[in-house]
C-alpha cells in the first residue's frame, strides 16, 4: 500500500510570501526613520507655492523658500491646489537643500515684516489693461 504524500510543494509560495513580507517590512522601517529624521527639523521659515508641475500621471506642488538670503526649491508630491499661498516649512538646519518639507494643511497669512525676515522682496510688474490701453502696475512678493 502506497503512502500518501501530505507534503506538497509550499516552498515556492512560502519563499514568496517571505519577500513581500521582508520588503513590507523594510518599506516601513524606512518611512519611520525619515519620519523621526522629519521631526528633528529645527528650521523653520515661510515657503511660497509658485505652481503646479505635471510629469506623467501625477501632479507635484513646486515651492521655495530662502535660506541665508539663498532661495531653495522643492517639489511636493501632492494633487492640492495651493499655488501663491504662504506656508511653513521646516528643514533641517545642517542641510536644508536635502532635508526640508512643506506643511500645507495650514495656510499662512504672514505680513510683509515676516515676508521680509524670511527673505522675499515685494516686485513691481505690468500687465496691459485692453479697455484702458494702458499698463497697470502691480505688486506681487517674490
Amino acid at each position: 500500500m502506497k503512502g500518501t504524500n501530505i507534503n506538497t510543494n509550499l516552498t515556492g509560495p512560502v519563499i514568496l510570501f517571505a519577500i513581500v513580507f521582508l520588503l513590507f517590512f523594510l518599506s516601513h522601517k524606512d518611512a519611520d526613520e525619515y519620519n523621526k529624521y522629519e521631526k528633528t527639523f529645527k528650521g523653520e521659515t515661510i515657503g511660497l507655492a509658485t505652481r503646479i508641475e505635471h510629469k506623467g500621471k501625477r501632479d507635484y506642488l513646486r515651492y521655495y523658500f530662502y535660506v541665508n538670503k539663498k532661495i531653495l526649491s522643492e517639489i511636493y508630491s501632492k494633487d492640492d491646489n495651493h499655488v501663491n499661498k504662504f506656508f511653513k516649512v521646516k528643514y533641517d538646519l545642517n542641510n536644508p537643500e536635502k532635508g526640508n518639507y512643506i506643511i500645507l494643511e495650514e495656510e499662512l497669512k504672514p505680513d510683509s515684516l515676516a515676508l521680509v525676515r524670511a527673505g522675499f522682496t515685494k516686485t513691481k510688474y505690468y500687465m496691459y489693461d485692453d479697455v484702458k490701453a494702458e499698463y497697470l502696475g502691480k505688486w506681487k512678493w517674490k
